[in-house]
């Protein structure tokens, strides 16, 4: 893109206007901000903006419209493809809005929207309330592109997907306007965004600057937490009887999966490939013992049992799924009960077996319990049904290793598709064909008119933001040049 240039009385006038901070590219803390999670997104803004409240945001975007610059929001820095940040327009960067407040009585949690999960975890542990939200397992994640995409918690099957206890939110709309909004509000207009904003996907509707969260008092102060590993091949049994299993066992019982590289035990200096399942119960540990005695019997590797707080066990794994500024091409699926079939365990042997980087690794979550228990249309997340979402990190170091490490990964999306039911927000896919219906099912047409009523001008928009024509080429070889752009045009 060309150079865009901003006046100096027009930056002189925005510093005044600000408690919080002007960076512009060149400097040390401008080159901090642009490095995201995943190393591969390279953008340059024209202008960062870091807020220090909601004035500044709003500050920020009025700077934006008025010098007819692109605007786009920067939470943890985990948008999987970067769209957080642009080239050539306005980065809002919300770090250094981290306000918490606890209502320990009515279990709520006003957090403002520069906040990790990390930051959340924390600030419960050291309340000694005991309560926990329900957040993120990556603890570098930004609560609130997690939230407004959905957000699945290892305490989801007890309590929900992490919109579903968005109690209200402030948020910065379009116009430039401050609103405080709930399911109590009286207006339809303002009901129809605050469904929106729970699995709509954040960067569509408004900057949104605090969000007051149902926090939960787990079954026992402690849960029962186990990591299993097995070699692979024992795929076939120990996932197709997984696949099974997992729908006799109670809400208060999570199992995820992960295959990749893990360290050899007694030898942490040496990785082999394994799968394997991250195990989280919300209650008594001998219950949940009791509960994996079957997956115990079929030959692990090895086993680490836990007995923890749930936000000590987040602080204990919530980097080991992180790419940590290493490249990546992350694809996504949704898969509905029973999927895990020998045909589909198959697929994951032979993408697995084959990778081009030993690094690159898939982990699913396990949905079902509380998360099914809400309609599809009765917020924007429609995948109520679903019972496990894969999420798959194809990692790599060198521009010369990119190609072959994206194909690999479209692939094998690909050849699992036929056991989707759709796709994550979340882990959004510029090279997702169809997604439109994949990431949002039948609420799309109505977030298609709350964008209109709320932006019609279209200024909150990227690549594939509700309303966007988008479509990638998928012919062989990929065009990668979605994967470099957060703008179409």
């Amino acid at each position: 893109m060309p150079k865009v240039r901003v006046s100096p009385g027009s930056l002189d006038y925005l510093k005044q206007q600000l408690s919080g901070y002007v960076l512009l590219p060149g400097t040390p803390d401008y080159e901090a901000a642009v490095q995201i999670d995943n190393g591969r997104v390279q953008q340059q803004p024209t202008v960062i903006i870091q807020a220090n409240g909601e004035k500044d945001v709003v500050t920020a975007l009025r700077f934006a419209q008025k010098e007819g610059l692109k605007l786009t929001v920067l939470g943890g820095g985990h948008s999987a493809t970067g769209y957080c940040l642009n080239t050539g327009g306005v980065v809002l960067d919300m770090s250094l809005m981290k306000g918490m407040v606890l209502d320990a009585k009515r279990r709520t949690l006003r957090v403002q929207m520069g906040a990790l999960w990390s930051d959340v975890y924390a600030y419960m542990t050291n309340s000694g309330t005991g309560l926990i939200p329900v957040g993120g397992g990556c603890l570098t994640v930004g609560v609130p592109g997690f939230v407004q995409g959905g957000g699945f918690s290892f305490a989801s099957r007890s309590y929900g997907i992490s919109a579903d206890n968005l109690l209200s939110l402030k948020i910065v709309t379009a116009d430039g306007k401050p609103r405080h909004i709930s399911e109590a509000s009286k207006s339809k207009d303002e009901l129809d965004l605050f469904w929106a904003l729970r699995g709509g996907g954040g960067g569509n509707f408004g900057i949104v600057t605090e969000m007051e969260l149902q926090v939960h008092k787990p079954n026992t102060p402690k849960m029962f937490m186990a990591q299993i590993r097995y070699p692979v091949e024992l795929a076939q049994d120990v996932i197709g009887f997984y696949n099974n299993w997992v729908e006799t066992l109670p809400n208060e019982m999570a199992v995820y999966g992960i295959w990749g590289p893990t360290a050899v035990p007694g030898n942490p200096s040496k990785t082999t490939t394994t799968f394997g399942f991250t195990v989280i119960f919300n209650g008594e540990f001998g219950i949940g013992l009791k509960l994996i005695e079957p997956l115990m019997k079929r030959n692990p590797s090895y086993a680490n049992l836990n007995h923890m707080t749930l936000p000590e066990y987040e602080e204990m794994v919530g980097l080991t799924t992180s790419v940590k500024g290493r490249n990546a091409y992350i694809r996504a699926g949704v898969m509905p009960p029973l999927a895990w079939t020998s045909k589909a365990i198959k697929v994951l042997e032979e993408y697995m077996g084959n990778r081009p980087s030993q690094d690159s690794f898939m982990v699913w979550t396990h949905l079902g319990g509380k998360v099914a228990e809400v309609a599809p249309g009765a917020t924007a997340f429609p995948h109520r049904k679903a019972r496990f979402v894969p999420e798959l990190k194809s990692i790599w170091d060198t521009p010369q290793q990119a190609r072959a490490n994206i194909e690999w990964g479209f692939n094998f999306y690909q050849a699992l598709e036929p056991f989707f039911t759709g796709s994550y927000v979340n882990y959004i896919d510029p090279l997702l064909t169809d997604w439109q219906k994949k990431y949002y099912e039948g609420n799309y047409k109505r977030l298609l008119e709350v964008k209109r009523k709320w932006d019609p001008k279209n200024f909150f928009q990227f690549q594939q933001s509700i309303g966007s024509k988008f479509q990638p080429d998928t012919a062989m070889p990929l065009d990668l040049s979605p994967l470099n752009r957060t703008f179409v045009d």
